[in-house]
């Protein structure tokens, strides 16, 4: 750095230091101007201003019941019974945001009926279970995120009746909506047809990507999310936005033996189902409408009582908001007297479902079309999120809340999702390397020392966010400053307080757990399910062990290893070239390592972990596990080239 720019930066940091604390830290304003200097309206159009929004949602189009427990008269919904929990922290605290706490008190455990049929596993975990029950049989739509929360809603279900399981319906692909089916049926019900599971015809592939590919990240993240690596609580998470609490256990998967591309009616157990998918969370996202009794499941279309994920902090790839809100507009056209759904309060009444509906779609709408406009306007995602602003008459909606999407971070996602990383300014093409730029702009920034001031002023002026963000920089380059990893805990600890946004709160508890090193991976969330991987079908099991080669150590590499399975009759074979991995499904010769086995016997390998090589000792032995060419030292050799996942406990987001 040259003397002439460090009499610069000098002189600047001497003139901020002169400006009072409380002003250098003031929140901006809401007010943003363009380029041409003309006023941005980032507030409510006039015209909304004098709505009485209290009675707007108390004069029977849309109130909630006495019970809390739904909205409308009760004249088709009733609370069936109550056991007396709440998985949601539902206290009042200083270290929890009112309208968070507000919030979890919807989510009292029950058993919510509708009609004489239908009814709702509410409140015993992230999602809500629903049996349909008919002639001769129940229908489950989402069995539950895993098997003992599905079974302690069993167990409410079969107060009501022992008639057997007909059919599972999978809402989509997520790990809430599909994971407890082994609580409700066997392997065996499902081959020979008597159960049937419905789904949409994409669903087992993107199971395949969430349990397989990027599982180690996703389930890591998820953990953040879900802040598990704190204690629950006022110090911890209150409640999951979509319900009161995850419920972690074991995670299983049976593969859909009844797949539909758009729409499948069918009667099931004397029960006319239309079943449609609706793109909005997930591509494979369906909704179930029952035409006699005007029922619909939304399903997560409507993601409960919250401002939708447009995009997910946890990591996802792009939810499209036009495919979204257009999806609502089909549900729209059903003729809806009672809404159901995987997550959040029933609806009664065909008036205060339009208003849901209608609400929820133009919230998705207008947070799209606003990004673009300003898009248009050159602005980036930093400028976006302050211009973008929901209007009053939505911002106030009671199912508009942001306890669990927002518009600030969809806003982010919704530029990147069309325009990239790329914010047009060419230095964002070859930026200084990553721990280069954190040695300079400690410098630049006048050392360590004047950061950590810096950052202490920050949070006494609760300009929380600045000070955690200028305090990365000293941790980046020594991971073990202890002062500056603590100060930047207290700030995300303190912000994480003000937070309405349960995942925004989560991520910075969870932030800070990592930060001083008090992590508890007893509770984490793990995607790595045996379960699910051994229930998919064998070319994606192969298929994502291509994403871990070690190309740098196979760049003058050239062999191949083929399973043939005798039970299924299948042949999958792995062939490393020169840095790839490509998958071949089809007969293959001259493999390096030829494997004679069963994918019943693959399956044991893969549930075994790490015991998987005296599994395969053992099926050697007995012949279970043949050589038709090479032998183990080759098979060892060929499998070294594939990287392993971390563990959790190396794996760090924040210190880094």
């Amino acid at each position: 750095m040259t003397s002439s720019l460090k009499k610069l930066l000098l002189s600047v940091a001497i003139s901020a230091a002169l400006v009072p604390v409380s002003a250098s830290f003031a929140t901006p304003t809401t007010e943003a101007t363009s380029t041409n200097g003309q006023s941005l309206q980032t507030s409510s159009a006039a015209h909304y201003q004098n709505i009485d929004f209290e009675k707007r949602y108390n004069n029977g189009v849309l109130f909630e019941h006495e019970s809390n427990l739904f909205w409308g008269k009760g004249e088709r919904i009733k609370v069936l019974s109550k056991t007396g929990d709440t998985l949601a922290y539902v206290e009042d605290s200083p270290l929890v945001h009112d309208a968070l706490t507000k919030h979890g008190r919807k989510m009292d455990q029950a058993i919510v009926q509708v009609d004489d049929n239908v009814y709702l596993g509410y409140g015993f975990g992230l999602d809500t279970p629903v049996m349909i029950e008919g002639d001769d049989g129940i229908i489950i739509v989402d069995p539950g995120e895993s098997v003992q929360m599905a079974a302690s809603v069993k167990a409410q279900f079969r107060k009501i009746t022992d008639k057997p399981v007909k059919a599972i319906i999978y809402s989509h692909n997520h790990i809430d909506h599909i994971s407890g089916v082994r609580a409700w049926v066997t392997d065996e019900e499902v081959a020979s047809g008597e159960v049937k599971i419905i789904a949409q015809e994409g669903l087992t592939a993107a199971v395949a990507n969430w349990s397989s590919n990027l599982g180690t990240l996703f389930g890591h993240r998820t953990s953040y999310t879900g802040a598990k690596h704190v204690e629950e609580g006022e110090h911890g998470t209150v409640n999951d936005g979509l319900g009161p609490r995850f419920m972690q256990g074991d995670i299983s998967f049976i593969e859909p033996n009844v797949t539909l591309k758009d729409r499948l009616d069918i009667t099931i157990a004397g029960v006319e189902l239309q079943i449609v998918n609706v793109p909005s969370e997930t591509k494979d996202e369906v909704v179930v409408y029952l035409p006699k009794q005007k029922i619909l499941h939304a399903a997560e279309v409507l993601q409960g009582e919250n401002f939708p994920n447009l995009h997910t902090i946890r990591g996802t790839k792009f939810r499209d908001p036009a495919m979204w809100f257009k999806g609502i507009d089909v549900m729209r056209q059903f003729d809806t007297e009672v809404m159901i759904n995987s997550h959040g309060r029933p609806v009664e009444g065909k008036a205060a479902v339009a208003n849901v509906l209608t609400a929820y779609r133009d919230a998705i709408q207008f947070t799209h079309d606003q990004s673009i406009r300003y898009m248009n306007k050159g602005m980036t995602p930093d400028e976006l999120v302050e211009v973008v602003k929901l209007p009053k008459h939505l911002a106030e909606h009671p199912w508009l809340g942001e306890h669990y999407g927002t518009v600030a971070h969809a806003v982010r996602q919704i530029y990147v999702g069309y325009v990239g990383f790329f914010e047009a300014d060419p230095w964002q093409l070859e930026p200084m390397a990553y721990q280069q730029r954190a040695k300079a702009f400690v410098e630049l920034m006048g050392g360590r020392d004047n950061i950590i001031t810096t950052a202490k002023a920050a949070i006494d002026a609760e300009n929380y966010t600045f000070a955690a963000e200028i305090l990365s920089y000293p941790i980046t380059i020594n991971k073990q400053d202890t002062e500056a990893r603590e100060l930047k805990a207290k700030a995300y600890k303190t912000w994480a307080a003000d937070q309405v946004n349960i995942n925004w709160r989560n991520w910075a508890l969870n932030a800070a757990a990592e930060l001083e090193g008090t992590r508890d991976f007893s509770n984490m969330i793990s995607f790595a399910s045996v379960d699910v991987l051994t229930a998919l079908p064998s070319e994606q099991i192969f298929d994502m062990m291509t994403a871990t080669l070690i190309a740098e150590k196979t760049l003058d590499v050239e062999m191949a290893m083929t399973y043939n399975f005798a039970d299924t009759n299948e042949s999958m074979t792995i062939e490393i070239r020169n840095g790839i991995a490509q998958l071949h499904t089809t007969p293959y010769t001259g493999a390096d390592v030829q494997i004679e086995t069963t994918r019943e016997v693959l399956n044991q390998i893969l549930i075994a972990g790490p015991k998987s090589q005296q599994v395969i000792g053992k099926n050697l032995s007995s012949g279970k596990f043949n050589f038709a060419n090479g032998d183990i030292q080759a098979f060892g050799l060929f499998m070294s080239y594939f990287d392993k996942p971390m563990t959790p406990e190396e794996l760090k987001l924040i210190v880094r």
